[in-house]
């Protein structure tokens, strides 16, 4: 960590504070891109078409200047690392409504970034989320997606959207591959423990992957929050679900959801969260969950106090921050705050366990709660 001479943390964190912002790894650097709270408000409409890049190894910052077409201002987007492009899928955006007034929209429409030059390319466009589901060949708009790269193809499930069909949490799975959608077809059951085939509808959820599985933990449902542990594995001749471990384990992890969540080793890392359904529980725990034994552990329960200054010695509360793994290192930025949002940034250490603050929050953090 470096200092100036007057004791705080050098190389701040050039934006404001926001909450569900994408970010993703690409080699040694990190990239965010939208979310909300871009000029200082709660609100879902303050949302940012912003795309930022993070070196870890300089440790400095890096707007990436807006060039030619460009994905509109959303929140709560898929975002992921394929073959040295940034692909973003969906998420929530804007729109006018009939009075000219803004309204928040869902969105399907699928981006790729090319960082070396440093321009966008529309694959998909979206569809008006007050129409769909039509297009059966696509997945419909919707936002908190569940989206990995899996084997060279995209993998999509789950979510929330709002539609002709009403307000809906979603279980569907889709591929991406060869510029073509593919829906899996859903076995029965579906929910949230034993006995059940396949992830129950949710959105919200934790997720990891490699190069054979992709992992869903948690989310909230119709039903309330969920901390049950899902694997996607590719080993299967089509791919196949699997329960790792039911809603509501004895010796596991409250339910919760928008936790931190990385896989390192063959292990699942999750850290923070809160609850949907009883808003004021909120998490500053890290867990383990061991995918060889299919058992959590706990590595630091719930403590306080609530810092998001120079002075803390463990990341505080969050909820809906970016996390990203490089190597040994899982790297949490911003999100919801104890108070509203936040714009520390830390580094955990895989191998000692360890938290490092690498900024800590701006003075102009806004007060939301």
């Amino acid at each position: 960590m470096a200092f100036d001479l007057s004791g705080n943390i050098m190389n701040p964190v050039p934006f404001f504070s926001r909450r569900s912002m994408a970010v993703t790894a690409l080699a040694e650097c990190l990239y965010f891109f939208g979310g909300v709270g871009a000029s200082g408000k709660e609100s879902i409409l303050d949302v940012s078409a912003d795309l930022w890049r993070y070196n870890t190894v300089t440790q400095k910052w890096q707007e990436i200047q807006r060039v030619g077409p460009w994905p509109g201002a959303r929140r709560c987007v898929g975002f992921v690392t394929q073959d040295d492009r940034l692909l973003l899928w969906g998420g929530s955006g804007l729109r006018g409504d009939v009075c000219g007034q803004q309204a928040y929209s869902f969105l399907n429409d699928f981006w790729r970034f090319d960082p070396a030059i440093g321009t966008w390319n529309l694959l998909e466009p979206s569809e008006d989320n007050r129409v769909t589901p039509g297009d059966p060949s696509r997945p419909p708009p919707r936002y908190t997606p569940v989206v990995q790269s899996l084997r060279g193809r995209l993998f999509l499930f789950g979510g929330y959207t709002e539609d002709r069909l009403g307000k809906r949490k979603l279980n569907d799975l889709w591929f991406w591959s060869n510029g073509n959608w593919l829906e899996v077809a859903a076995e029965e059951p579906s929910g949230y423990y034993r006995g059940a085939r396949w992830p129950g509808i949710r959105y919200g959820s934790m997720s990891a992957g490699d190069k054979r599985s992709v992992y869903v933990c948690g989310g909230f449902s119709d039903a309330g929050d969920h901390i049950d542990v899902w694997q996607f594995d590719m080993a299967e001749p089509s791919g196949a679900w699997r329960m790792l471990s039911p809603d509501g384990p004895r010796e596991g992890p409250q339910a919760r959801y928008c936790a931190g969540f990385a896989l390192w080793e063959r292990k699942l890392f999750m850290f923070g969260g809160r609850s949907r359904r009883f808003p004021k529980v909120n998490f500053n725990d890290l867990w383990i969950f061991d995918l060889e034994t299919h058992r959590w552990e706990m590595i630091f329960d719930n403590r306080t106090p609530h810092r998001y200054d120079k002075f803390a010695e463990f990341p505080a509360y969050h909820a809906k921050s970016s996390s990203a793994v490089i190597g040994d290192h899982w790297f949490l930025w911003g999100g919801e705050g104890l108070c509203g949002h936040v714009s520390d940034f830390w580094v955990f250490d895989f191998r000692t366990l360890t938290w490092r603050l690498l900024s800590e929050a701006r003075p102009d953090d806004p007060l939301f709660w």
